[in-house]
């Protein structure tokens, strides 16, 4: 009898920043890091397959600012992802992004500085992302490289994607996610686990 393949597709700063609001740390304490080498991939494969699971790849997909000096590291640690076992990483650069605008009806100005300092405001968005989580992760059901994938996120516009990966190619995808949030892209996923019922797993609690 054949295992169960999985494959996991995070959405990097989706999940990172959730992480973050999870492990609500003191000011001044280091973060609680996410262990993205062996023990992430190894629970969430452990929990969707009930433990019969053949890991077969994560794919990341991460975005990075190349004029903010604290990606610099980022970027680094993106390159030393992209090395561990299974792991394929796709890094898009961060796009300059229209300043701010005004809420109120009559005005609906652009605001370019600062009203308090009068420092310049910029903003990046991220740009193919999303769509080359989608790309792959249809591209992979298409192959059929994967019995069951999980996907880390918690962005809707996946939905429709989900939804036809399911009914075209008869395949489970888990949501991965937290708890009170995501309710539309976790109901429309075959199934759901929560990072928050097993995060001891993830984290072992400090003795």
């Amino acid at each position: 009898m054949s295992q169960t393949r999985v494959r996991i597709f995070i959405d990097f700063w989706n999940f990172q920043l959730a992480w973050r609001d999870f492990h609500k740390v003191p000011a001044g304490s280091d973060p609680v890091k996410i262990p993205w080498e062996e023990t992430l991939p190894k629970s969430l494969v452990s929990k969707v397959s009930g433990g019969d699971g053949v890991y077969v790849g994560t794919h990341v997909y991460a975005s990075t600012d190349p004029n903010n000096p604290k990606d610099s590291g980022l970027a680094r640690f993106l390159h030393v992802m992209d090395g561990f076992p299974g792991y394929g990483v796709t890094v898009k650069l961060r796009r300059p992004g229209s300043p701010p605008k005004c809420n109120h009806a009559a005005c609906r100005r652009l605001i370019y500085d600062c009203p308090h300092c009068g420092g310049r405001l910029s903003k990046t968005v991220e740009k193919g992302i999303d769509t080359a989580l989608l790309t792959d992760m249809i591209k992979s059901a298409f192959d059929n490289t994967f019995e069951i994938a999980v996907l880390v996120s918690e962005d809707s516009d996946f939905v429709p994607a989900v939804e036809f990966i399911q009914e075209r190619w008869t395949k489970q995808i888990y949501h991965a996610y937290f708890r009170g949030r995501s309710d539309q892209l976790r109901n429309a996923c075959w199934k759901h686990i929560f990072f928050d019922d097993f995060m001891g797993e993830l984290v072992p609690p400090v003795k």
